[in-house]
């Protein structure tokens, strides 16, 4: 059960059905707490709920289910500590996003238990250190966001990074990355950069998001910095060039989810047809960074166009904000484009005053899952524009006279005649005392007889 407006408790009617082997619910507005007889649902394989509203869940209905491969439970409202359960021994995918769990994140131990986990675990409220056991055994890991969550990693004998996103944690991160894009990510931790960690604070930004490089110009000329890194099912990218970061979290467990997706199709109704050719997407969140703008007022533009979703019933609904400020909810690309491979924008004016620009996308449990593939949904994004904002509004026209009254005209009317009259009179007047000189004169010139 998903996507529609089913409101109420989590049913409790559903503890019966004992024999149940895959429960689905999210995107509905479904409140908690999870019922505790849940447990009895020992057969399942497959146990997905998201988005119940409300802090009062807690794990008593976590039970010895020996069968569980996929347990997601992302934004249920769950708070306390990982329960120390029984072994899942065919459990690979975990996903406990968006919860107020708390306690040592060490409590993950129990979980692992193979070397190909999905572990998701982001913005929660975990302590310490990851052991070096899940870092290890992940195909992708994500820890972002659990501000206390601390340590090293591990050293990766291969010397090749480990799959996992620690944005937003205290991870001492100087032994797995370059002095460079820890200058970068300390901007972040700090929310803040200065002079000593960007020189040269920007006022414009434009990124191809999953594309190459490209130059364009609209009427200035825009370079779009490349963004094609494939991070994965959790990770991130640093551009220490353009001072920005882009990071995701999320896969689906049944079906591919991939973070960049592209189109040979053309995009009509615009000139720069191949900057929507290309995105990045994520079945869970995406985030971008632009650290070292210079504070001050900015316009930011959003492109899109949905170029998976273009046949059949299938619908691509996401959430954005901007600077923690929610500026789209269940954002459809397809209806405001007007269709498929038809290109939309979003322009949004914001003020920078901590040199930190955030942008975030995320899935909210709404749209299709399916179609036309198992992992297409969740946020979609193809370029990013920002640049100092321009108020562009037309001055007002100059104040017009009020309109005068029939009596008012009338009265100039006659104001006017009366000047004339006198002009007339003055004239008449000035005639005849030029006249009466001019006879004064002849008289007076004509000789005597």
């Amino acid at each position: 059960m998903f996507d529609n407006y089913i409101e109420g408790p989590v049913p409790e009617f559903i503890q019966n059905l004992t024999n149940l082997t895959d429960l689905r619910m999210y995107g509905m507005k479904l409140h908690g707490p999870i019922p505790k007889a849940f447990s009895n649902l020992i057969n399942l394989e497959t146990l997905m709920l998201g988005d119940i509203e409300g802090n009062h869940s807690t794990f008593d209905f976590i039970a010895d289910w020996a069968n569980l491969s996929t347990l997601s439970l992302r934004k249920c409202g769950l708070t306390g500590q990982l329960p120390n359960t029984p072994p899942m021994s065919n459990l690979t995918y975990l996903d406990l996003r968006s919860n107020n769990l708390s306690g040592p994140i060490r409590l993950l131990l129990p979980y692992k238990n193979s070397n190909d986990m999905y572990i998701y675990v982001g913005e929660n409220n975990f302590t310490g250190e990851v052991p070096s056991e899940i870092v290890q055994a992940s195909v992708a890991l994500d820890v972002s966001y659990n501000r206390l969550v601390n340590g090293p990693l591990p050293n990766s004998s291969d010397g090749q990074k480990w799959p996992i996103n620690y944005i937003g944690t205290s991870i001492d991160a100087s032994g797995t990355i370059n002095s460079e894009d820890l200058t970068i990510l300390n901007c972040h931790r700090r929310k803040e950069c200065n002079r000593n960690n960007v020189t040269n604070p920007a006022t414009s930004l434009a990124i191809n998001c999953a594309g190459k490089q490209m130059k364009y110009s609209d009427p200035l000329p825009t370079v779009f910095s490349e963004d094609s890194t494939d991070l994965g099912g959790a990770g991130f990218h640093v551009n220490t060039a353009s001072h920005w970061v882009v990071s995701h979290v999320g896969s689906d467990p049944f079906g591919k989810s991939p973070g960049i997706v592209s189109t040979s199709q053309d995009i009509p109704g615009t000139n720069i047809s191949v900057l929507y050719q290309t995105a990045r997407t994520s079945t869970s969140a995406l985030w971008y960074y632009l650290m070292g703008l210079a504070n001050g007022k900015y316009t930011v533009q959003l492109f899109f166009a949905e170029i998976v979703i273009v046949d059949g019933p299938g619908r691509r609904l996401f959430d954005i904000d901007i600077q923690d400020q929610n500026i789209k909810k269940d954002f459809d690309i397809t209806k405001e484009a007007g269709g498929p491979r038809r290109p939309t924008n979003i322009t949004h004016e914001v003020i920078i005053d901590n040199s930190i620009l955030i942008i975030h996308l995320y899935w909210s449990g709404r749209g299709t899952c399916c179609i036309p593939y198992k992992g297409a949904y969740g946020p979609l994004l193809s370029a990013i524009k920002v640049f100092p904002f321009q108020d562009l509004k037309i001055s007002p026209p100059p104040p017009q006279a009020p309109p005068h009254s029939a009596r008012q005209d009338e009265k100039r009317r006659g104001v006017v005649a009366g000047i004339a009259a006198l002009c007339i009179a003055g004239a008449v007047i000035s005639s005849s005392v030029l006249y009466l000189w001019w006879k004064w004169v002849s008289l007076v010139k004509r000789p005597m007889a």
